[in-house]
């Protein structure tokens, strides 16, 4: 009668956990305003030629689950609400996984879920790595239950890599973390079939990389480095592995998303501080070699990636967290070993991320995180939803083409778009002559409607010694600065709206 009772009380917390979880996950998603990143792929899905939004793939850096999830939606609705829905269904169902089917206990589930990563960047921002971390939580269960490479651990990890470039490289970690463990333990004696669930994983890999695989037409501004070797670049790199341990944001700094709070002015912290989380987090794996091996050889091809291409955001580093929780998981299903200074280094690292998690929560609900939606909402409000519109600079508008689910005129491509082209016909600079071509392609008698993100250099009123204060001429035609909508939490969502009318008067 004990055991049920326990049994009861076990079952009612953990429903408790995840409900608070899942009021935790409504309220967020409900108070942050979406940025680019996340408009940037739902106006892909809506408006690709192609079945499933394949054709935009390669043009984003990410394989095609999450984008033809949107797809599908985009076929029924183009109100984004339902990508965020779609996208607190999956982080609803990592978080079922992580704690009615992992080894931890129920408070280390619980304030993991109150992380940085499981509560806010993987969760209530709308974004393909959610899927990433449902199928690293997935796989984690599948292969400590079958002890062995199953069906269902192939299928998941296929999914997996096909969910992010970082869950690619991942899956190509695990992959050969498998072949080479079991090797030596299972293969000896291995049915045929075994080796095609390693040739599945190989497929889902190779699917991936096809997609991700950047186009010869691809303008992306990656800058790669690999020799000689760029001492900055590595700093940079090794500060987000202990940012990825240690997520508390500078939130003195008004642009404090990607930050720490302890990275200098060149956005690096000393170098003997990753090396010291390094040592610490590392410390439970070490009596058990298999599990070492994955996690080296998981951190090390992340922290190159990160070296190598330079890119230094959350999302990114996330990673070597989440695999972290994936060795964590492992060694515990695997070796049930429960050593008191694994259990307090544990402890320590999740009880940080619920630190760093609920402050930035907390920080995206009493600031605006982009001013994108309301800057749409203003055109809607104020009539100007239909007007012709011209804007630069293109990266900075998917917000506001989603929610007037329209096309727009970008300066970076002298046609009418929605989404950002990453192509080599996109253009680094514009010209008056550019602006003025944009400004006579529209032939309505309405007020033109020119969105800038960034001071225009061919505007009188961006001139720091014009006395211009909100009405000025450009060639023949009178502008008027009609709105201004500040940057929040997100740098580069700014919104100066301007008014062009043909009247060369000014009053």
């Amino acid at each position: 009668m004990n055991i049920k009772v326990s049994q009861t009380n076990i079952s009612d917390t953990k429903f408790i956990i995840i409900s608070l979880y899942i009021i935790l996950l409504i309220l967020g998603l409900n108070f942050h305003e979406m940025w680019r990143d996340e408009y940037e792929e739902y106006l892909q899905a809506r408006d690709s030629g192609a079945i499933f939004g394949l054709k935009n793939t390669m043009s984003q850096g990410h394989a095609m689950l999450w984008q033809s999830c949107l797809w599908i939606i985009t076929r029924i609705t183009h109100n984004p609400i339902w990508m965020k829905v779609l996208h607190g269904l999956i982080a609803v169902s990592f978080a079922y996984i992580l704690l009615y089917k992992s080894p931890f206990k129920i408070w280390q589930s619980a304030l993991m879920l109150l992380g940085y990563f499981l509560l806010y960047e993987y969760a209530i921002i709308s974004r393909c790595y959610a899927f990433g971390v449902l199928f690293f939580f997935l796989f984690s269960y599948s292969y400590s239950r079958d002890k062995k490479l199953k069906l269902s651990s192939a299928i998941i990890l296929f999914l997996l890599a096909n969910t992010s470039v970082y869950a690619m490289m991942l899956t190509v970690v695990i992959g050969i973390w498998i072949f080479i463990n079991e090797k030596f333990y299972l293969f000896k004696n291995a049915e045929k079939k075994q080796y095609l669930f390693l040739i599945t994983i190989v497929l889902g890999i190779v699917l991936a990389y096809l997609q991700i695989k950047p186009d010869e037409d691809n303008s992306f501004p990656v800058h790669r480095v690999i020799l000689p070797f760029d001492e900055y670049r590595f700093n940079v790199a090794i500060t987000q592995f202990f940012s990825a341990f240690v997520p508390i944001c500078k939130f003195q700094n008004q642009f404090f998303w990607n930050t720490n709070f302890l990275m200098n002015k060149m956005g690096i912290v000393t170098w003997y501080l990753p090396l010291i989380v390094f040592i610490i987090v590392t410390i439970p794996f070490v009596s058990k070699w298999r599990i070492v091996f994955l996690w080296l050889m998981g951190v090390a091809i992340i922290l190159f990636f990160q070296y190598h291409t330079g890119f230094r955001f959350a999302r990114y580093y996330g990673h070597f967290f989440i695999l972290w929780i994936v060795c964590y998981w492992l060694m515990q299903s695997f070796y049930q070993i429960n050593l008191k200074i694994n259990n307090i280094i544990f402890a320590f690292i999740i009880l940080i991320q619920a630190i760093g998690g609920v402050m930035m929560y907390n920080a995206d609900r009493t600031k605006k995180f982009s001013t994108g939606y309301d800057a749409a909402k203003w055109l809607k409000k104020n009539g100007y939803s239909k007007n012709y519109m011209i804007a630069s600079v293109d990266f900075a508008m998917s917000p506001i083409a989603t929610e007037l689910d329209r096309k727009i005129y970008y300066m970076q491509h002298k046609a009418l778009c929605s989404f950002t082209k990453w192509d080599k016909k996109r253009l680094n600079s514009t010209y008056k002559k550019d602006i003025i071509e944009a400004i006579e392609n529209d032939i309505s008698q309405k007020p033109i409607i020119f969105i800038a993100s960034h001071p225009i250099e061919y505007f009188e009123f961006f001139n720091k010694h014009s006395k211009v204060k909100n009405e000025f001429l450009f060639d023949k035609y009178k502008v008027k600065k009609i709105a201004y909508f500040p940057p929040g939490i997100e740098y580069y969502e700014r919104y100066w709206i301007f008014e062009i009318t043909r009247n060369s008067v000014l009053p």
